[in-house]
């Protein structure tokens, strides 16, 4: 079990000492052959530095177990310093991107934002406004059929006038709130009516008049 021990490089120095130690205690192996059949076991990553060393490879097992444990450690601070420098640069990296992207976004939204303010008139100044003609001003006037109330001569059917006087509504403007005698507009239309006439009286008698002979 002894010779077919081996450590994982993924593993550390300290699991595949205690297996070799429990095995090797059970043997009478001599230094030299426990130091062999220690190195033997090591993975490429400790049996290099150890086989470049100028000195050599230690000759006693005591001297080949210390040697690999400060190879080890050295191996896994240096792994530990690796992995702590790729999680800055990656974090580095992210809040560049970050930065750049929000900044983008801001960049994009202003401009945008710009455009819409932006009037027809001020997005192309050769653009003359369109002048349109002011809409026409509608005359008050609200024309009522009352060809169906008024007979020939000018004045109520019978059926209006009934209809009127059973509702109680004017029988000049047809209103509910009042009667004839009080109807304001029968008053505006009569007074109109004789300032007409009397200005068309006017107009006839000085018509009428012959200039005086000497």
């Amino acid at each position: 079990m002894l010779d077919n021990l081996c450590m994982k490089p993924s593993d550390r120095i300290s699991t595949y000492n205690v297996d070799f130690m429990h095995y090797a205690s059970q043997l009478g192996w001599g230094n030299s052959v426990l130091c062999h059949r220690y190195y033997q076991g090591l993975p490429n990553r400790i049996q290099d530095p150890i086989s470049t060393q100028k000195q050599g490879k230690p000759t006693s097992f005591q001297n080949m177990y210390a040697l690999a444990m400060t190879i080890d450690h050295c191996y896994w601070e240096r792994d530990h310093e690796h992995h702590r420098a790729r999680q800055v640069e990656k974090e580095a990296l992210k809040s560049h991107s970050w930065k750049q992207g929000k900044a983008s976004t801001s960049g994009s939204g202003m401009a945008s934002q710009n455009k819409a303010n932006l009037s027809p008139a001020t997005s192309n100044p050769s653009s003359k406004p369109s002048l349109s003609p002011a809409p026409k001003k509608q005359p008050n006037t609200l024309w009522v059929d009352l060809s169906s109330k008024l007979a020939s001569n000018g004045k109520l059917t019978s059926d209006e006038r009934k209809k009127r006087l059973e509702n109680n509504q004017c029988l000049y403007c047809g209103a509910g709130d009042h009667k004839l005698d009080s109807c304001s507009k029968k008053q505006t239309t009569v007074s109109s009516k004789s300032r007409g006439a009397s200005a068309t009286a006017d107009t006839l008698a000085a018509a009428s008049k012959k200039p005086s002979e000497k």
